[in-house]
């Protein structure tokens, strides 16, 4: 490279050493700074990428690899462990958040893709003809910096207003798509409303193989919203009830309108298998009966909830048809996507800093990974 600069008439000024981070450590490699009357050159630096304090992409990975996994303290432990020498927390988080935010970039570019190719007889081949999808939400700490309410405080140094840890909670909304029966899924994830989520879960359907052909069975609990978006944008879906939710429903309900607790799993198993038999409107009746003549606030809930999902909850149905009837898998992903690394004990996340770290959290769970890290460098190189 130097000789080419020497070429184009440009001169060594001087050859300053730097330190460069690899996967390998630290090397210090001459950095050569040309310079002829007016024109400058720096080719370590304009053609290799390489800088004083830098890092290469291998190195890029590995902290946001252990960064996406574990506390960034912990991810600074694991690469001193591996690659023996050290990396300071503070550097495994700035890494790790700039990647993070790069991955819901390539996630959102990946989805929308796949769901403007919605009905592309091109892709015939590859469809489904049973999909299951589901959709559940957790909640997540966050905490944010605000001006103290006592205004009079200042901080010590530049008197500034103090600020105080505001502690609140966050919903993570987690989905999940595939084939019926299959173990593989695909999963999405988000902290925004259910027409946005929704939405998502729709573009990573079709990228799994879903076409206007597709029968959808949908599965999930009663949050308010959740079924009628999904029907909203899954049109032909067969929407399930979750059974477990029913039963917490039932069983809040005997304990609110007094029935002894030894008698309240009797009340509850011969209501919920009654509308298990396709027998929701029945049990609905009876429960308006039993209002009318004694009004619970709590029942008056459960009649509500019944109206609601009256023809999702034909569990018996559902069975021998060979469907789910309860909403367990999506819900253990909350455990292995978002919640492994983004609800670690005593740990709060800025509100900005979730949905990137879900986009992280959610390449690795559907093998995305070593694509993103393909494009991301081919990027590199060609700018």
């Amino acid at each position: 490279m130097c000789r080419k600069k020497k070429h184009e008439g440009l001169v060594i000024q001087r050859k300053p050493v730097i330190c460069f981070n690899t996967i390998f450590g630290q090397i210090e490699p001459e950095s050569p700074y040309l310079w002829d009357r007016g024109k400058i050159s720096k080719p370590l630096t304009d053609e290799m990428k390489i800088t004083h304090m830098g890092r290469s992409e291998a190195v890029n990975r590995a902290m946001s690899d252990f960064g996406s996994e574990e506390s960034f303290e912990n991810a600074a432990k694991r690469f001193r462990e591996h690659y023996r020498y050290d990396c300071s927390c503070s550097t495994v988080s700035r890494v790790t958040k700039q990647v993070a935010e790069e991955a819901s970039e390539y996630v959102e570019n990946k989805l929308s893709e796949a769901g403007n190719s919605y009905g592309d007889n091109s892709k015939k081949g590859q469809w489904v003809e049973k999909l299951l999808i589901g959709l559940d939400g957790c909640e997540l700490r966050t905490a944010v910096l605000k001006p103290s309410e006592d205004s009079e405080q200042t901080t010590p140094v530049y008197n500034n207003p103090k600020k105080e840890k505001v502690i609140n909670r966050r919903e993570v909304r987690i989905g999940l798509t595939g084939p019926l029966h299959a173990v593989s899924k695909i999963y999405i994830g988000r902290t925004d409303s259910y027409p946005e989520v929704v939405r998502q879960l729709s573009d990573a359907s079709v990228l799994i193989g879903m076409t206007p052909e597709t029968e959808v069975i949908g599965i999930g609990d009663g949050g308010i919203g959740l079924k009628e978006e999904l029907e909203n944008q899954f049109p032909d879906i067969r929407f399930i009830s979750d059974k477990t939710h029913l039963k917490d429903h039932l069983y809040d309900t005997a304990e609110k309108i007094g029935i002894q607790e030894k008698e309240r799993t009797v009340w509850v198993n011969y209501n919920s298998e009654a509308i298990s038999n396709g027998e929701a409107a029945r049990i609905k009746s009876e429960s308006v009966s039993r209002y009318e003549s004694n009004p619970n606030p709590r029942l008056k809930r459960l009649i509500g909830y019944i109206e609601r999902f009256e023809n999702c909850m034909n569990y018996n149905t559902y069975k021998a048809d060979g469907y789910p009837i309860g909403s367990g898998e999506v819900e253990s992903a909350h455990r292995s996507v978002p919640q492994k690394r983004l609800k670690l004990p005593g740990a709060c996340r800025h509100p900005d800093s979730i949905n990137p770290m879900l986009s992280l959290r959610v390449l690795r769970a559907n093998g995305w990974w070593d694509d993103f890290w393909k494009k991301r460098t081919q990027m590199k190189i060609a700018a």
